[in-house]
């Protein structure tokens, strides 16, 4: 079984930072992109509707840091090293510590789509995960999400299947895909 597995509270490349969501440093950057990409977010996000106010996205940062502290989920703020300002969010959840696996999920401000944030930011964590011992990284995203898509296929995740109806969002069940990515692969 896998055990300690805890992640850096920071990880950065030459354009990012990645910063732990376990303080309130970033939350009103976070809060204001939510807002403001409320309609781009919320075709595949469920949360971006619970989402309302600084106080509700200083509440998601509670949540995060203590399943920091639990390690249950490890999120991030993403963070463009050149303004110091977040832009979106990603993180490492439903780790299976017995199976030595877990789950990528992210999210980005729709004016810093295409620009290969993302990919930057799913490359961090995963390295860090597989050299803590992670075997397994799996990415689900709605089907028609395909720009979410697009990031596990450009960073080398193999799609392994779609789950009819998995995924119940806006009133509407949609079909999940997954894509999984080995350690030694």
């Amino acid at each position: 079984m896998l055990e300690n597995f805890i992640m850096p509270e920071t990880l950065e490349n030459d354009v990012i930072k990645l910063v732990a969501r376990n303080n309130h440093q970033y939350d009103e950057d976070l809060w204001l992109e939510t807002d403001k990409n409320r309609n781009f977010l919320r075709i595949y996000l469920p949360w971006v509707d619970k989402t309302n106010s600084l106080q509700d996205c200083n509440s998601a940062t509670d949540m995060f840091t203590d399943k920091w502290q639990k390690g249950e989920n490890y999120a991030y703020s993403i963070v463009l090293k050149a303004t110091g300002k977040a832009i979106g969010s990603i993180d490492i959840h439903n780790i299976d510590c017995e199976n030595y696996k877990g789950e990528i999920g992210y999210w980005l401000a729709e004016d810093y789509n295409g620009r290969g944030y993302m990919s930057g930011a799913v490359q961090l964590i995963e390295n860090a995960a597989f050299s803590l011992g992670i075997n397994r990284i799996e990415i689900t995203t709605q089907k028609e999400n395909i720009p979410s898509a697009n990031v596990a296929k450009r960073n080398n995740y193999v799609f392994e299947g779609t789950l009819c109806k998995a995924i119940y969002n806006n009133g509407k069940f949609y079909d999940k895909l997954v894509f999984a990515k080995l350690k030694n692969a």
